[in-house]
């Protein structure tokens, strides 16, 4: 499902993605469940769980998919976490159970 990310929080069902491209760069806050995170031209994907955060680039498509239980994305307001450059990788073989659509 193509989103804005205008909202302050997403649930994204078990199994589905949402997918985006940002006008500025704003941070995301895994409030619950774990997701799979690709960025288009960040060489590896990362697994969030609850508690951790990401930067999400500006002009650049963003996949987030829900692992095995729905989870919650809030979209952080004011300071931003450290650039996904300074995070730790997480590569994992993609879950593959949602694919992200267009609307």
């Amino acid at each position: 499902m193509l989103v804005k990310f205008a909202k302050e929080s997403y649930t994204i069902p078990a199994g589905k993605a949402v997918s985006s491209k940002l006008d500025s760069p704003q941070a995301i806050v895994i409030a619950s469940g774990r997701v799979w995170l690709t960025v288009e031209g960040v060489e590896a994907d990362h697994w969030l769980t609850a508690g951790e955060s990401f930067t999400l680039p500006a002009d650049r498509l963003i996949v987030i998919e829900a692992d095995k239980q729905a989870s919650l994305i809030e979209m952080a307001t004011g300071k931003l976490p450290a650039p996904a450059a300074q995070l730790p990788k997480r590569q994992a073989s993609h879950i593959g159970a949602g694919k992200a659509q267009t609307a």
